[in-house]
């Protein structure tokens, strides 16, 4: 699963179970633009609908214009683009998600060393407000780990599947339910991602000791998966490049 595919299952579950409420709601002038990107997935045609309403006098209107363009862009895999609006969004923003975005799309655009400063902002923006905010840090762990792998930073994208790891082994259980209310994702797509990242890494990393140590740690039912993924590996060599 890649980033645009995780951040595509993201927002259905988030209106599934709600869990964004907070969020402002869309201003009736956009409707069409958010109908070219959500249902249609017309990135361009929701870029042309959205940026007459960059010139509005009003704010909110802009910001949410705006913030269109950047998604839309980004979902072009044009993440330089992206980025510098991102940037331009959460300017003055205290908001983990506006920041989070600066995050993925710089570095998919390849600025590695700026995502990185940006991701020290995230998670500031997220203690300053009592990580209430969303995405949870889990889950921005968990995008950040798949962009990082996106472009190779195999070293880098393993200290956040690391990080990751740390929280499973604290709540012990795994159930997918368990663990995505609590702001966790699915254990499957945390190793989805490991996997690559193991394989990216080659024979300079024991993925099969990294998996049994980790083992440990887990209820029956995650002892029984990471064995099932385990054995997958030892049988196909899965991890070797």
């Amino acid at each position: 699963m890649n980033i645009h595919d995780f951040l595509k299952w993201f927002r259905k579950k988030e209106k599934d179970t709600k869990v964004n409420e907070d969020q402002p709601e869309l201003r009736r002038e956009l409707r069409e633009v958010r109908l070219a990107f959500e249902v249609d997935e017309d990135f361009d045609k929701a870029i042309a609908l959205a940026k007459p309403f960059l010139s509005s006098p009003d704010p909110e209107l802009r910001l949410q214009a705006k913030k269109h363009i950047a998604l839309s862009r980004f979902r072009k895999k044009e993440y330089r683009e992206a980025s510098q609006l991102f940037r331009e969004l959460a300017d003055g923003s205290s908001g983990a998600g506006d920041w989070f975005n600066v995050v993925t799309s710089t570095t998919l655009a390849g600025d590695i060393a700026a995502g990185e400063e940006a991701f020290k902002t995230t998670l500031e923006c997220q203690e300053a407000a009592g990580y209430a905010q969303q995405p949870s840090v889990p889950f921005m762990r968990h995008w950040y780990a798949c962009a990082l792998r996106d472009q190779e930073e195999y070293g880098r994208a393993l200290r956040q599947i690391e990080e990751l790891r740390g929280m499973y082994e604290q709540l012990k259980i795994t159930d997918d339910t368990f663990v995505y209310i609590r702001g966790v994702p699915f254990l499957s797509h945390t190793m989805d991602v490991a996997v690559d990242v193991f394989r990216g890494l080659g024979d300079s990393f024991d993925a099969v000791g990294w998996i049994e140590r980790f083992a440990t740690k887990l209820d029956d039912e995650g002892q029984q998966y990471l064995a099932e993924l385990k054995s997958r590996i030892e049988d196909t060599g899965e991890t070797a490049t």
